[in-house]
């Protein structure tokens, strides 16, 4: 075997092993990893612009106790953040940072771009000769860097689309998830306010505000409970009979809370 031939056969091992380095750091994440990434992918429903993991708010918390429960659940990424986003809506997602794998992603192209300079330096510098002594022509040492060119840019492509698709990431998905909620009385007023605040133009969050309309209502805090019975009742895609409900509520909260007696019958003639 000539030196040349040795030569390219330990770069394709080197290229190879990178690609077996990254393949292994983006499959063997542990809970740990996945619940802090996890964490700082989702944004705080209450905060400005902060991520769950490091949010000091009670929502937070209760975030991040849930996506530690469905990872040692067995749950994977994409079905927690689905679960969340089904919840809170697509706005809570944050752009991934540059940790784990994600950062094969970015550090792939770089390593293929030094690996490339890397071998052109080497044919430059190492002409050759095949074992007879007589000289080789240009084209065939061309050809061989052209070849380590397009096995060091193949590794990197296959490392990167490997990675994306382990991520998980689902970059089709547009709008709004569907709300998903199926016993509200478990859900806190706090969580309920995210929610609504969240998906405050979908069509099925009318339901919902009159739930947590009529939660306040029943508690004495007609002040909450006003703006919610109010966006139900103006609303356009609220069905008939919430919009009624509505309507009775704030007709209850204008005569008991206020002593308004004819308003109060005016919005129970709206009913």
């Amino acid at each position: 075997m000539s030196e040349r031939t040795r030569n390219i056969a330990y770069l394709a091992v080197i290229v190879a092993l990178i690609g077996v380095v990254g393949f292994l750091v983006a499959t063997n994440p542990t809970e740990s990893d996945r619940v802090e990434h996890l964490g700082s992918i989702i944004m705080c429903p209450v905060c400005q612009g902060e991520a769950i993991i490091s949010s000091p708010s009670q929502m937070a918390r209760e975030m991040m106790d849930l996506i530690r429960e469905r990872v040692s659940e067995g749950g994977t990424d994409q079905q927690i953040i689905d679960e969340l986003t089904a919840s809170y809506g697509q706005g809570i997602l944050l752009d991934p940072p540059v940790t784990g794998p994600t950062l094969i992603l970015w550090l792939a192209p770089a390593v293929a771009l030094v690996a490339g300079i890397g071998v052109i330096l080497w044919w430059r510098r190492h002409p050759g000769a095949p074992d007879g002594g007589e000289t080789t022509p240009g084209p065939s040492r061309a050809r061989v860097a052209v070849g380590a060119l397009i096995l060091i840019g193949s590794a990197a492509a296959v490392l990167v689309a490997v990675t994306s698709f382990l991520q998980q990431r689902d970059d089709t998905a547009s709008g709004l998830a569907d709300i998903q909620v199926e016993n509200l009385d478990e859900v806190s007023n706090q969580t309920l306010e995210a929610v609504i605040a969240a998906n405050a133009d979908h069509p099925q969050i009318s339901g919902m505000r009159l739930a947590l309309a009529d939660r306040y209502r029943e508690e004495g805090n007609y002040r909450a409970a006003f703006p919610h019975y109010l966006a139900v009742a103006e609303s356009e895609d609220a069905p008939s009979g919430q919009k009624v409900a509505a309507l009775a509520g704030l007709a209850w909260i204008t005569w008991d809370g206020n002593g308004e007696v004819d308003t109060a019958i005016g919005l129970l003639d709206r009913a």
